[in-house]
């Protein structure tokens, strides 16, 4: 408190400030008792966590990469590898012969209705309309896990319904600040002064209606510059889209141009001088070699405009063949569309045509075609935010003639705001609560005035919406742009949702639209504020024209490619196949035949069995009595047989399963349920007959076939799986087996068979 005592006697401190300096004095005096007792704080270095930033930065960004290879490896995983052949009644099978067909004789919904496990594995993400779906995908069709509804404000709930019965979950996306489901292409007959009951309620509608849950996606990707969207999001958003303000932030992007012309309203509803404004426009863009790389498209208020300028502009193109041709080349051709068709696209430069406007007489009508309908805001507010880079109105009316007295139209007035805007800039926007008034932290302030001492001109809070720029240091050289960014640790830091949002995305979007970033971090400022500032003057003075060069190489910078490490099938189908040797014992002469029956010899049958259970197990009780009966030269069966091996057997520790009539038996530590694979010839090339193999294992031959083929007759299914044990041709003995191991494994819910006898693998 003495500070403060000295300060009132030397007059810096009055009754005015004082209990304002006491309250400064006290925080910064908690500050530092707060910062010597963390240690975090207390060891802060600002270069150390830009570096733990960096890595950061670096981890995810690995993430990323390994996530996508990841999610490619598994879809690639479910693709089956099938040989040469394959079975007729496979969905392999049908796929292959429709293909070698190119089709004939087979509509997609047919080949869908024949191939419903193959399609999802081979199309996991299927992109359809709900016309195409309902077209294409039958309702018995399996259920697909998720439907996404995009631009759902403009699809009607009765389209919407049949798509989302064949989902099991589903989610809508649509803004409903955005073009609703319309009649009006439904009829020849357009009446565009007249449509106050062409709207229909849409499916994104319905779903508020009955609260269902929702998420808000305040991101805004398209416009390069804040300037394209800020209309819109002060109109219709209240200022809630997430935008970033641009280096050249005191200039807008949105201009009007004034066009001496009428509106034909009495008899052509055109504007031929607005149109011929708009087609020079083009071909000058497509003429200059720097500008003909910005794609264009243009928008129109009515579909009479819109062929006006179609017919025009192939007129020039009459005129310009190698315009023509370098449009039709480009990746983004010209389009012209008017407001009921022109969602969900997007250009670099949108040429605007109002149309509307003064006739000939000098009256201008307050009918504006869609813009007087209910609702009409949303098409004004889907056309003017269709651009990336610039966007130019050209109109004969000015904002003043619309005379807003004499509608009620909101369209019509969000129309006289716009052109407002286009003509004047930012400095129309209305001010609303939280909308952009946000008051610059004291800190942000304090450093401003300490860079400003500098010599440099400085603003703060630069952007339009929620999200500002702390500070921006304006360019010397180009006064219209800042040279400097400074993004500080402060209230813009704080309310950042994640980690990634405030030290990875929001800079990276920032460096994408040209600015040159430094942070400042609190605990430096507090710390030494000299070295702060000489840090920003070092920036200052390395220039922009290096940071300029970078940017423009960032943005000529094809897309990253992700490289995957590739198998061939030979590889694949190697590494998949369950199908291994048979491994038999080879048994040596154990005694005559006498030997066999006498008590003595049991504890040596009994060890033979063992050795043999070990080697050959699951093995068949048919099967192990003649390889153990064969080592006392014993080849024909009978009761005292039986009874000197069944006697031998009761002292070999073994599990037991049972198939029909045939006893199979297991090593002691062997779960049948978890048997992997199985076996086919021997190291001598020898065949075990159908009815001496367990229905697991024939049950895991079941598995690669299906895995192999997806899906298949019974009948196929039975041939395809005696040919992986070797057998080409059939007999009552192989499909009683089988068919066995068949209907044993749809029990086991490893396989399921629908009404058509079809086979398919459920899922695991």
């Amino acid at each position: 408190m003495w500070k403060h005592g000295e300060a009132w006697k030397r007059g810096s401190v009055d009754a005015g400030n004082i209990q304002n300096a006491y309250e400064s004095n006290l925080y910064y005096a908690l500050v530092l008792k707060t910062i010597r007792e963390d240690a975090r704080l207390k060891e802060f270095q600002g270069r150390q966590y830009e570096d733990m930033i960096d890595r950061y930065k670096e981890l995810i960004e690995k993430f990323r990469i390994l996530t996508i290879q990841e999610l490619a490896a598994k879809l690639s995983s479910q693709i089956p590898v099938s040989g040469t052949s394959s079975a007729a009644s496979s969905e392999i099978g049908i796929l292959k012969r429709a293909i070698k067909s190119n089709g004939r004789m087979l509509s997609i919904r047919k080949l869908f209705d024949e191939i419903p496990v193959l399609l999802r594995r081979l199309c996991p993400c299927m992109l359809m309309s709900p016309i195409s779906v309902a077209q294409y995908i039958d309702p018995s069709f399996p259920k697909f896990d998720l439907v996404i509804f995009d631009e759902a404000s403009q699809l009607p709930t009765s389209e919407a319904v049949g798509t989302i019965a064949r989902g099991e979950n589903v989610v809508i996306v649509g803004d409903p600040n955005q073009l609703p489901p319309t009649n009006f292409f439904n009829s020849n007959r357009i009446d565009e002064d007249n449509m106050d009951k062409e709207d229909l309620e849409s499916l994104l509608d319905d779903c508020l209606s009955i609260s269902m849950p929702q998420e808000h996606l305040k991101w805004h990707y398209r416009s390069r510059h804040e300037s394209l969207i800020a209309y819109s999001n002060m109109k219709y958003y209240d200022n809630k889209l997430y935008t970033f303000p641009s280096p050249n932030d005191m200039v807008s992007e949105v201009s009007l141009v004034h066009v001496d012309g009428y509106y034909d309203k009495g008899r052509t509803k055109q504007n031929k001088a607005e149109a011929q404004a708009v087609v020079d426009e083009i071909i000058r863009r497509l003429s200059d070699e720097k500008l003909r790389n910005d794609s264009i498209g243009v928008v129109t208020f009515s579909s009479v405009q819109q062929n006006l300028i179609d017919d025009m502009l192939a007129d020039a193109f009459l005129k310009y063949p190698q315009l023509e041709e370098f449009d039709r080349a480009s990746k983004e051709p010209v389009f012209i569309k008017n407001l009921e068709n022109v969602q969900g696209d997007e250009r670099d430069v949108i040429l605007f045509s109002v149309g509307y406007g003064p006739d000939k007489e000098g009256k201008v009508s307050m009918n504006f075609g869609p813009l007087n309908r209910d609702g009409g805001w949303r098409r004004l507010n889907v056309a003017i935010s269709r651009a990336r880079k610039r966007m130019v109105v050209y109109s004969t009316l000015r904002p003043e003639q619309i005379d807003l007295s004499r509608t009620r139209a909101e369209g019509v007035a969000g129309l006289r705001g716009f052109l407002e805007f286009a003509e004047k800039g930012k400095s129309v926007l209305a001010s609303r609560a939280g909308s952009g008034t946000k008051t610059p932290d004291s800190l942000v302030l304090k450093l401003a005035d300490a860079i400003r001492e500098m010599g440099y001109e400085v603003k703060c809070n630069i952007g339009c919406s929620e999200y500002k720029m702390d500070i921006g240091i304006v360019n010397a050289g180009k006064p219209d742009t800042y040279q400097l960014g400074i993004l500080l640790d402060g209230q813009n830091c704080k309310e950042a949702a994640t980690s990634r949002d405030r030290f990875v995305l929001q800079p990276d979007v920032l460096k994408g639209l040209g600015w040159k970033i430094m942070r400042v971090w609190t605990l430096e400022w507090l710390d030494n504020p000299e070295k702060v500032l000489k840090d920003i003057k070092d920036e200052l003075e390395k220039g922009a024209a290096v940071h300029e060069a970078e940017a423009e190489q960032t943005n000529a910078r094809p897309p990253e490619e992700i490289t995957f490490e590739k198998v061939s099938v030979a590889e694949t189908e190697k590494y998949k196949s369950l199908a291994c040797a048979y491994n038999t014992l080879d048994i040596s002469n154990m005694g005559l035949a006498d030997k066999f029956y006498d008590p003595h010899t049991k504890s040596s049958i009994a060890g033979l069995m063992r050795k043999i259970l070990i080697a050959e197990a699951p093995i068949s009780r048919k099967a192990l009595m003649k390889k153990t009966l064969s080592a006392w030269g014993i080849t024909r069966s009978g009761s005292r047989v039986e009874a000197s091996f069944d006697a031998a057997l009761q002292k070999v520790e073994k599990q037991e399963t049972r198939d029909m009539d045939a006893v199979f038996y297991w090593k002691k530590n062997q779960e049948p349920e978890k048997y992997q694979g199985y076996r086919v010839e021997d190291q001598h090339g020898n065949k075990r007959n159908m009815d001496d193999i367990s229905s697991y294992e024939i049950t895991n031959a079941i598995r690669e076939v299906l895995a192999e083929q997806v899906g298949l007759s019974k009948r196929d299914l039975i041939r395809e799986t005696a040919k992986k044990f070797g057998f080409t041709r059939m007999g009552n003995v192989i499909e009683t087996v089988i068919s066995h191991a068949i209907d044993t494994a749809v029990q086991r819910g490893i396989i399921a068979v629908d009404d058509g006898d079809k086979v398919t693998l459920n899922r695991e």
